[in-house]
């Protein structure tokens, strides 16, 4: 066996792949959600039991500080008064609440502890917090294994359907994103990029046809597709709700966005491979980052750069949350602007493209 030739082929693949973005992605992708999901798991064993916590108490009670004396003062936020911290809990802000009197002691009948929880949190979810919220308190108060000295209340923040706080709710909105990412950045181009290998793509930027009038023409059909899919799943899984027309306009404005990003990824992706490369990996942050932006800080400073955050949030309330408790118009005017703002790419990106030759 010539070892001179094997190496010669080996730094040969080598430069080759440094050169080749498709290698390059393929290899950093996988390391940077690497890197996303071991800062969501890392932390002490309280810290990840404990996620957001929006409360309304003093600072100085013994409980909460506790808490902070535990490193977790990043994870509390104080409210004022119970509209504030359940309009929090409904838009994501804190994960859950706690309304707590001002002393937490033995024989303090009377004052209860109340826990709220989002209408989406299943049973267990919610009896694995109270479990770790009353080993706090006895640990705060060096109680052994016995009857609280105080009613601990646990409830549900309102949702606007019956069946709101279903597990199945919570992952509905993300399944809606995935069929909004699969068609715009992966089906739409890999279309045109196919149609550009069999040279039928050429036919058309040799008529004199406009920009606009392209761009329209190749996201008509997948429009139908990701909204006819979409529509679909929320007819058959009966999801529609009082909020349509905010639900309808978010499905629209999103669905475009991944359209025209999906547009200006065909024109710089010469191959399908090239597609996979690019697409796939747009549409894993696209897809992962919603559902983790609370899971760490690193995640979350990250979120509000990402378009599916606002496609999520928006879906998640028209379709299951009080529109009076939340804020619904700031995710659609930043999805709308979004949108804008990935169409005049595209249409800026093909305003001169022309044939191959």
């Amino acid at each position: 066996m010539n070892t001179r030739v094997i190496t010669a082929i080996f730094k040969k693949d080598l430069l080759d792949s440094l050169r080749n973005y498709q290698v390059i992605l393929m290899v950093l992708t996988p390391i940077v959600l690497s890197l996303l999901f071991t800062n969501v798991m890392s932390g002490s064993k309280t810290a990840a039991a404990l996620p957001e916590i929006g409360v309304i108490s003093s600072p100085q009670q013994p409980l909460i500080e506790s808490l902070i004396g535990k490193g977790l003062s990043k994870k509390i936020t104080f409210f004022q008064d119970r509209h504030d911290l359940e309009s929090a809990i409904l838009e994501g802000r804190v994960r859950f609440g706690i309304i707590l009197p001002e002393i937490i002691a033995h024989g303090n009948k009377g004052q209860p502890v109340t826990l709220l929880y989002p209408p989406h949190i299943p049973d267990f979810g919610v009896e694995t917090l109270k479990s770790v919220f009353e080993a706090e308190i006895r640990s705060q108060l060096s109680m052994t294994p016995q009857p609280l000295p105080f009613e601990f209340k646990v409830e549900a923040v309102a949702g606007t359907t019956s069946n709101a706080n279903a597990m199945a709710d919570s992952m509905f909105p993300m399944l809606m994103v995935m069929a909004m990412g699969m068609v715009g950045f992966l089906a739409l181009p890999m279309a045109i990029v196919e149609e550009r290998e069999k040279g039928t793509l050429n036919a058309i930027f040799l008529t004199p046809i406009k920009t606009g009038e392209f761009i329209a023409g190749k996201s008509l059909f997948s429009l139908f597709l990701s909204l006819t899919t979409i529509f679909v799943m929320l007819s058959v899984n009966r999801k529609w709700s009082d909020n349509s027309g905010y639900l309808v306009l978010i499905i629209f404005s999103g669905t475009l966005m991944t359209i025209f990003t999906g547009l200006i990824i065909a024109n710089f992706a010469k191959t399908q491979a090239a597609v996979n490369a690019i697409g796939t990996t747009l549409f894993l942050f696209f897809q992962m980052i919603p559902s983790l932006q609370h899971s760490s800080e690193v995640v979350r400073s990250v979120a509000p750069f990402v378009p599916s955050t606002y496609i999520f949030s928006g879906l998640r309330k028209a379709m299951f949350l009080d529109l009076a408790k939340v804020t619904i118009n700031d995710d659609i005017l930043t999805i709308v602007i979004m949108t804008t703002v990935a169409y005049l790419v595209a249409h800026a990106v093909y305003r001169f493209k022309k044939a191959d030759k």
